[in-house]
Order: structure tokens, then sequence, then C-alpha cells
């Protein structure tokens, strides 16, 4: 017996799953390939196998980050973070928030954020009380004051910092002999610099409205417009080709289920050793079965529209 009759013979039914890990795999196929198809159909239009997936969405992303703010914000400071700060040696020193504290201050700032939490839950049966009122401004206002310095790091220092470009680096090879190795050359790197620089005057240009716009202003200004265009499309471009890529894996993901192993259907090992394809746990498979049946769901709702009177 070769090595495909082997497995074959090893593969558990569908749906077993007491058979362990492989049936549990084979369920997770079959639902991969339904919601992939059913988030596919609303090309079509919205349809209750869209529906379907959209609800299963919102629900296990409501449980799962649900669980995971219970874990992070109630579990951990007030069992994980309080009691290894309890049994801390004497002299050890406490961390939080990467501040080296005392131990029983630390067990007093957390205790404080679990009293802020408690507080906060008030606002469920008194809504109009001052107990939520407090930690909900102290959230807003340090949300605010480092999503404030944040933006501003990212957003203006560091720009204003990678503009600052030289247009000759002595580190760089006067000339390659290779093509492909161009981006070292000094050359190279004083043209990229320049562009930089010449584009970022152009951009800003087009933003100065305290002139009047001449030939020179208005020139300028119509080179930072092509910059400005080159960069948004650019952007849309990368965004496409991004949301293209996880279209092409998705696809890729579902072909792959379309082997024996996730088949209603028996692989036949003699077909495959002879060259063959084993069609038969091809058409069983998770992607082809469901995408005939909401191509005929679809096609069955599509007749029934073109069969409904006009309300004209």
């Amino acid at each position: 017996m070769n090595f495909l009759a082997l497995q074959e013979a090893a593969r558990p039914d569908f749906v077993d799953l007491a058979a362990g890990p492989e049936a549990l795999d084979q369920v997770g196929a079959w639902l991969i390939a339904f919601f992939t198809l059913a988030v596919f159909s609303f090309l079509y239009k919205d349809n209750p196998f869209y529906k379907i997936a959209e609800h299963v969405f919102v629900g296990a992303g409501t449980a799962f980050f649900a669980l995971q703010y219970y874990q992070e914000g109630i579990l951990e400071p007030l069992y994980e973070h309080i009691e290894r700060a309890a049994n801390l040696p004497p002299g050890e020193v406490f961390q939080l928030g990467g501040t080296d504290i005392d131990p029983v201050w630390g067990i007093v700032w957390r205790s404080v954020a679990v009293l802020f939490g408690l507080m906060l839950l008030t606002r469920i049966f008194a809504p109009n009380s001052w107990m939520p009122r407090w930690p909900l401004a102290v959230m807003v206002g340090v949300y605010a004051a480092l999503k404030m310095t944040g933006e501003t790091q990212s957003k203006l220092v560091l720009l204003v910092a990678n503009s600052f470009k030289s247009l000759h680096d002595p580190t760089k090879a006067e000339w390659a002999s290779d093509w492909q190795r161009l981006e070292e050359t000094q050359l190279y790197y004083s043209f990229a610099n320049g562009v930089l620089i010449v584009g970022l005057l152009c951009a800003l240009a087009h933003f100065l409205f305290t002139y009047k716009r001449g030939k020179v202003l208005g020139g300028v200004s119509r080179v930072g417009v092509i910059v400005l265009m080159v960069t948004f499309g650019s952007m849309f471009g990368f965004t496409v080709l991004g949301r293209y890529a996880l279209l092409i894996e998705r696809v890729d993901q579902l072909g792959g289920l379309t082997g024996g192993e996730y088949s209603l259907a028996p692989t036949d090992p003699a077909s495959l050793a002879d060259g063959g394809v084993a069609w038969g746990s091809v058409l069983t498979s998770p992607p082809v079965l469901l995408a005939v049946l909401i191509t005929l769901v679809l096609a069955v709702g599509f007749r029934g529209d073109k069969g409904e009177p006009s309300r004209a």
C-alpha cells in the first residue's frame, strides 16, 4: 500500500470532532469557504448569505474584544499586577508603565484604575451621576495629550527633520559598473534628494495665498499640483494593490481547500498515481459546493426579481 492509500485510510470521517485537530481543520475549511463566498455574493446584491457572514463577523469581533478588554482591564490589574506587587521580596521595585516604583504605590495606582473602572460602570444605572464623569474626563484628557504629542512627533517633527537632505554623501560611489547598483551612486543620491527638495518647495508654494500668483509663483504652484497628484495617485495605487494582494491570498487559500482531505468524496490513489485529477474530490470540495449553492440561490432570487410586477 502506497503513501496516498495510507493517508486516505487514516483520514477521519467528515465532521468527526472526536478525531482531533484534523476534523476541526475540516470544519474550519468549510467555514472559511462559506464565509468567503458569502461575502463575495454581495457583489450581486444584498442577500441572506451576506447578512449571515456580516452578523457572524460583527458578533465574533464584539465577543473577542469584550473578552480582551475584560482580560486586560479587569483581570490583569485586579489580580495579576496587584498579586505580583504584593508578593515581591523586600527591596524589589515594581514596574508600572515602564517606570520602576515602590510595590505599595503600584498597588495603590492599580486600585485607583480599578476604582475608575467601577465608577465608569455606574453610568448604566445612574447616567446623570457625577461618578462616571471623572474617569471619562481622565480618559479623554490623557488620550488627547498622548495623541497630540504623538501626532505632532510623527506627522510634523519627523517630517520636517527628514526633509533636510544633503545633496552630497561622501560614502556614495562615484559610478557603478552594474546598473542594478545605480542607487548606491552619488549621482542617483543627489538626483533623488534634489527631486525631494524641489517637490517639497513646489507643493508648499501651492498653499501660499499671501502673495498674488504671478508667472513665477503660478508656475511653481502648477508643479506643486503635479507633485500632489502623483503622490495621491501612488497612494491610491498602493491601496488598490494591497486589496488585490488580499484577494489573491484568499483565492489561493480557497484553491488549497480543494484537496482530498477537505472534500466529501474520497480520493482515488490510482488516478493520482497515473497523473490524473481526482475530480470527485475537487467537485465535492468546500469552495466548489458552496459556490454552486450560492450561485443557485442567487439565480433563483434573480429570476424571482424579474418575475415581480413593476410598481411604477
